[in-house]
């Protein structure tokens, strides 16, 4: 499965969430808010072999992160549920 980022609902509280300097993200079906952020994906493609892709242009995003997929999320704020 594929990891499709989305807009960032404006409605997410980051107020209380610490300034990020590195995370990594191992999917699990969970939720992940990000806000300035530089965000890479790593994921399988259909064949097995290892895709990486940046996020170019959004810093503020959010995205369902299934199994087999991870996230290397440096600076800003982000937060799972």
């Amino acid at each position: 499965m594929a990891f499709d980022p989305e807009e960032l609902d404006p409605t997410i509280d980051f107020s209380k969430v610490p300034k990020n300097d590195v995370k990594w993200i191992e999917g699990r079906g969970q939720w992940v808010y990000w806000k300035g952020c530089n965000v890479t994906v790593y994921e399988k493609d259909s064949e097995g072999n290892e895709q990486t892709k940046k996020l170019d242009g959004m810093r503020n995003g959010q995205g369902n992160v299934p199994s087999g997929v991870e996230l290397y999320v440096t600076q800003g704020k982000v937060k799972e549920a």
